[in-house]
């Protein structure tokens, strides 16, 4: 939530390569830079949502299954990577396909 907060509040206002979402066809055209900060902001948000309703529910179930506490702690640590990369790469496909529809076949 907080890159989202950034990335709305002070988006990139030209392309560079240090801020903003930076991608190949992110950064074709200024018209594609500014649609793409726009739509991976307001898809990042959307995701965290999804992240902290699907982690409380998650944390809810891992503490109410009885297991090892081996496997509970086995358990945690995948989840927590997998909540740290899947969102990334979500974000990164959603915004590449939709910027392949809008910018693609110029």
């Amino acid at each position: 939530m907080v890159i989202w907060t950034i990335l709305h509040y002070y988006p990139p206002k030209k392309i560079n390569n240090l801020y903003g979402y930076r991608t190949t066809l992110s950064q074709s055209s200024q018209q594609a830079w500014d649609e793409a900060n726009r739509y991976s902001a307001n898809y990042m948000i959307k995701l965290s949502v999804v992240m902290i309703v699907v982690g409380a529910i998650t944390t809810t179930l891992l503490h109410i299954i009885p297991m090892p506490a081996k496997v509970l702690v086995l358990a945690t640590v995948f989840l927590v990577i997998l909540s740290g990369i899947a969102p990334a790469i979500l974000m990164i496909v959603a915004t590449e396909r939709h910027l392949e529809k809008l910018f693609g076949n110029k």
